[in-house]
């Protein structure tokens, strides 16, 4: 009895130990593993990579429409600032004959009047005109004068942005005067439209002969141009001759450019 009472007690022993050494590998029966798993909260794996935050895109591209990130500032173009002619025929050489200018000729001289852009007499440095004034002394007109006038000229606008104006042109001078005396005499000027002064150009009189045209050129003071800037102005050529005797003022090939941005 003892023996197999012994025999028993044994079996059951070892039952007993099976039974735990499962129990302690399976749970507590519930079928998963507890004591070999690796515990979840603790330090990951070394060679494990930390999770990406999915709502920061990777490498993605830029919006087309978004500047190059690197593209220079866009910078409007530069003015460069030109030369550019004023007057309407300058040359006075474009038809009909005297086109752009106004002509104011010498009074009440037999024949006349006669226009001052004209190919007659002196020839012209720019072929076929010239603008010829003088030419008669009062005691030419019908009835007489004491003297004679005739004037030339043309309106223009300078830009408000101009910076420099530079008048050009040639001359000759012809008279039938004598002496050192001064008689006859020929002004050009750039003044406002109603005839008041801004700055003279040249002075011509009997005393001062040029059988040749003579190339002359005019830049107009910062005074002058401070008058001039944004507004129409007047080239005006004068020329006076006395009771007897005359003489001839010639202009050709004239320029007005002012220095702007067009």
């Amino acid at each position: 009895m003892r023996s197999g009472g012994f025999a028993v007690l044994a079996f059951a022993l070892l039952v007993g130990c099976a039974r735990g050494r499962a129990l302690n590998q399976q749970g507590d029966g519930d079928g998963s593993v507890q004591a070999d798993a690796p515990d979840v909260q603790g330090d990951a794996p070394a060679d494990v990579a930390p999770p990406i935050d999915v709502a920061l895109p990777i490498d993605m591209p830029p919006h087309p429409d978004a500047p190059p990130v690197d593209a220079p500032p866009i910078v409007p173009d530069a003015c460069v600032p030109q030369q550019l002619e004023k007057l309407a025929n300058p040359a006075l050489d474009l038809a009909p004959a005297g086109m752009g200018w106004t002509q104011v000729t010498l009074p009440d001289l037999p024949g006349g009047p006669y226009p001052l852009i004209t190919a007659d007499g002196f020839a012209a440095q720019s072929a076929p005109n010239k603008a010829w004034l003088g030419g008669a002394a009062g005691s030419d007109a019908s009835p007489a004068h004491s003297t004679l006038t005739d004037q030339l000229f043309q309106d223009f606008a300078i830009p408000g942005d101009a910076t420099q104006v530079v008048i050009t042109g040639v001359f000759a001078v012809g008279t039938t005067e004598s002496g050192g005396t001064v008689f006859d005499t020929f002004t050009f000027d750039i003044t406002q439209q109603n005839g008041t002064p801004i700055e003279n150009i040249m002075r011509l009189d009997n005393t001062m002969p040029q059988g040749a045209f003579t190339a002359f050129s005019k830049t107009i003071s910062a005074g002058g141009l401070a008058q001039m800037v944004g507004k129409t102005v007047r080239l005006r050529a004068t020329s006076t001759n006395d009771f007897i005797n005359h003489t001839n003022f010639f202009l050709d090939t004239l320029s007005v450019k002012a220095t702007h941005c067009p």
